[in-house]
């Protein structure tokens, strides 16, 4: 969280700016600083706001801290790890379909998180992806949780 709050704070800062629109804030951290392809960039915007760092307020987009306390070097790059920052809406996510394998197959979190870490090493797919996987191998009903994953994705 603490690598989220110093890219989103020398991104503000490199703009000079307190507020910007999503694309300025997209365009900036994949075109101007270069930490980011743009869709990993749409990311970064979409953890920001899903982690209370960034606000949006009538299309525009602004740090929820004072960035000024936050003091990064200017030649500061994110790493990629960073777009794994878990956001509260995913872990509700996650949880619920762990809790749904679990119910319908009695084994306990653990080893169902366990099941699930497995399926995303050996096929390569985000958590969540991984998670329906896993549900739909064991017999769940992954209908419920279809259209919350393709929102997390951005998928159509």
């Amino acid at each position: 969280m603490e690598e989220l709050r110093d890219a989103i704070a020398l991104l503000f800062k490199r703009k000079g700016r307190d507020e910007l629109s999503e694309r300025e804030f997209v365009l900036s951290a994949s075109m101007d600083l270069r930490w980011f392809p743009p869709r990993d960039a749409q990311r970064l915007l979409q953890i920001g706001l899903e982690t209370k760092l960034l606000e949006s307020h009538e299309g525009t987009i602004r740090p929820g801290f004072d960035v000024s306390s936050v003091d990064v070097p200017r030649d500061y790059v994110p790493t990629t790890a960073i777009l794994s920052t878990p956001t509260p809406a995913e872990e509700n996510l996650f949880v619920r379909i762990v809790d749904g394998i679990a119910a319908k197959t009695g084994m306990d979190r653990k080893a169902v998180i366990r099941r699930v870490n497995e399926v995303q090493e050996k096929m390569d797919v985000e958590v969540e992806v991984a998670a329906l996987i896993a549900a739909r191998q064991s017999g769940v009903d992954v209908t419920p949780f279809l259209a919350a994953v393709k929102a997390r994705l951005q998928m159509p």
